[in-house]
């Protein structure tokens, strides 16, 4: 599954980042060239994490554990500070980029709780992964969004945002199978997570188009470096 998302990842950013050189691709600034290579840390992560703990190196998975939370620390900011970057870049010409902002705000706001939740239960073994994996799911519609074969049908607001979550949903499939052929039944972190996430989606599309949201895009944009 982290190998999965991991190419997900980079076939979603291939064009406008990795194979545009990296830190050579044309990004608007710094700022977002620091949020690409933070976010990147994190799958890297990911893979050595998944490598070690296979491999019975637990004792260097929890040492490396603690990078984790910084980088997982430093991406809730940046995150913040990219979106305000890309709605005052976009609103002059296209206002209803406000209404879409919802979706990174959201996606970060599920990858903090649910990295959260796994941190807290990592002396859980059953649990910190099930979780750590739902708050990478958390985080691949902006990948997903941005392949180029994946049918968006011209769709546009809230209806874009639930199709590109509805293309994100599928990565819960493996996992739940999964539970189902190991243990007959969903695991809680699982259930509890999946929901989450799920929910999470289902209050931004009914929040991203009332006044209360588009205040807060307007004051995030003003405060954009």
């Amino acid at each position: 599954m982290n190998i999965m998302l991991t190419v997900v990842m980079v076939a979603g950013f291939a064009r406008t980042y990795f194979f545009a050189g990296l830190f050579r691709a044309r990004l608007p600034g710094l700022l977002i060239h620091v949020h690409g290579a933070v976010f990147t840390c994190w799958f890297v992560l990911l893979l050595v994490q998944s490598a070690l703990a296979a491999s019975g190196r637990v004792d260097l998975h929890r040492r490396l554990g603690i990078a984790g939370i910084v980088v997982a620390g430093l991406m809730i900011p940046l995150g913040f500070m990219a979106t305000a970057e890309f709605i005052r870049r976009l609103a002059p010409s296209f206002p209803r980029i406000r209404i879409n902002a919802i979706m990174p705000v959201a996606e970060l706001i599920a990858f903090a709780v649910l990295a959260a939740a796994a941190f807290l239960a990592r002396k859980k073994p059953d649990h910190h992964k099930r979780l750590i994996l739902l708050a990478t799911i958390a985080l691949i519609p902006a990948a997903t969004g941005r392949i180029e074969f994946l049918p968006l049908f011209h769709f546009h607001g809230p209806s874009v945002l639930r199709l590109v979550w509805a293309y994100t949903y599928i990565f819960l499939l493996p996992l739940v199978a999964y539970d189902v052929w190991s243990r007959r039944r969903l695991h809680p972190a699982t259930a509890y997570g999946g929901a989450f996430l799920i929910g999470s989606h289902q209050i931004a599309l009914f929040l991203c188009t009332t006044p209360l949201w588009v205040g807060f895009a307007h004051w995030l944009e003003s405060w954009s470096l």
